[in-house]
């Protein structure tokens, strides 16, 4: 009979994400000899990565390379989170459940020093969609959208279930299924069969925008129990890896995303203060803002969008912002700012003057110029 409390590894190393880096830059096979090259530690590793008797490492990690970066990350989440049974139980019971998206609490799922790890974990593997010292809000569609990860997770599902003392009565995707395992990942019974099984997509996977948008986009809480705005400076550096070829374009818009944020801050930083700049601010109603300056009293909500048009960019920064600052009848800000790579068009001045002045609207766009470091 499967006894998930088999499955157990320590929670208070905090290096079990570097594998996927590892990963990246050697074959399979030499994954167990490097492993102090990125200070990870060897009995986590060894669980995480499910090695077999004679330390053998499972050929899925082998087969995961040939998908590319994000497939590597991905599965170095699963094989993470299906390692410790206080994981997979923090995944199936995380907050605000809504789909693929959830929310892991200090103290509330895990305790305080394996929230601070694990949180760390969803963030570097690319699935947060907003960290701060409370909690760590993930969204894991951009998995079911890689294609060819479906399979693989089934087959590290496996050893797992193998090491959780499996009888191997019926398939992976059945004993899945039994154990609960769909919930982790937010999806239905039988779709999850399907993209371990046979790599079928959710009928919710797809989306272009990025998780943290598309929970703002989609989202049906109302908020009515928001609290007020509180100012904190700070930043945790978001992961940025170097960009291949086999990369989706929505990892890309991600790293693009996260290296805008990283910089930004930092630009900030040496002009305000340290003191006068944070990141991933609570609006006090659940949604999280970029970055946010406060000086003199003067407090400016910055949205980053990195989209291909500046309009696609505006267009989906406005209603954030708007919410971000005034949701539902109280002012938040006073200064409110788009940020892009890509320079202003002359239409875009246009339509943001005519805001400014029809609606009188604190709204204004600037270009971070990623080539030299700057604001425009």
């Amino acid at each position: 009979m499967t006894d998930l409390l088999r499955l157990k590894v320590s929670l208070t190393k905090h290096n079990a994400h570097k594998i996927a880096r590892l990963l990246k830059d050697c074959v399979a096979d030499q994954l167990l000899g490097r492993l102090q090259e990125v200070h990870a530690e060897v009995a986590q590793a060894h669980k995480n990565l499910s090695v077999l008797p004679g330390n053998v490492v499972p050929e899925v990690w082998a087969k995961v390379k040939k998908l590319g970066d994000n497939a590597i990350d991905a599965l170095v989440l699963i094989g993470i989170v299906f390692s410790h049974h206080k994981l997979i139980n923090a995944m199936i019971n995380a907050s605000s459940r809504s789909g693929f998206s959830g929310r892991i609490e200090r103290g509330v799922q895990l305790d305080a020093k394996e929230y601070t790890n694990f949180a760390r974990v969803i963030d570097q593997l690319g699935f947060a969609t907003k960290l701060d010292y409370h909690g760590v809000t993930f969204n894991l569609r951009a998995m079911f959208e890689i294609p060819g990860l479906g399979p693989l997770a089934c087959e590290l599902l496996g050893h797992k279930l193998d090491a959780a003392r499996w009888d191997r009565s019926g398939s992976v995707a059945d004993e899945a299924v039994a154990q609960n395992f769909h919930q982790v990942f937010g999806v239905t019974a039988q779709e999850f069969k399907d993209w371990l099984s046979t790599d079928v997509q959710p009928t919710a996977a797809g989306t272009l925008l990025l998780p943290k948008d598309e929970e703002f986009f989609q989202g049906e809480d109302e908020g009515e129990g928001a609290n007020a705005f509180e100012f904190k400076p700070g930043h945790s550096e978001r992961a940025v890896e170097p960009i291949t070829k086999a990369a989706s374009a929505k990892t890309k818009v991600n790293q693009l995303h996260n290296d805008i944020q990283n910089r930004l801050y930092n630009y900030l930083c040496a002009r305000l203060g340290s003191e006068c700049v944070g990141t991933e601010l609570d609006t006090g109603s659940g949604t999280a803002i970029d970055v946010v300056t406060q000086v003199k009293g003067v407090t400016t909500f910055f949205e980053i969008k990195t989209s291909t048009s500046v309009r696609a960019s505006i267009r989906q920064a406005i209603p954030q912002l708007l919410e971000y600052a005034y949701w539902p009848d109280n002012k938040q800000a006073d200064e409110l700012v788009i940020i892009s790579h890509l320079p202003i068009t002359k239409v875009a001045e246009r339509y943001l003057e005519f805001l400014h002045t029809e609606f009188k609207l604190p709204l204004t766009y600037r270009q971070f110029d990623l080539e030299t470091n700057q604001l425009i």
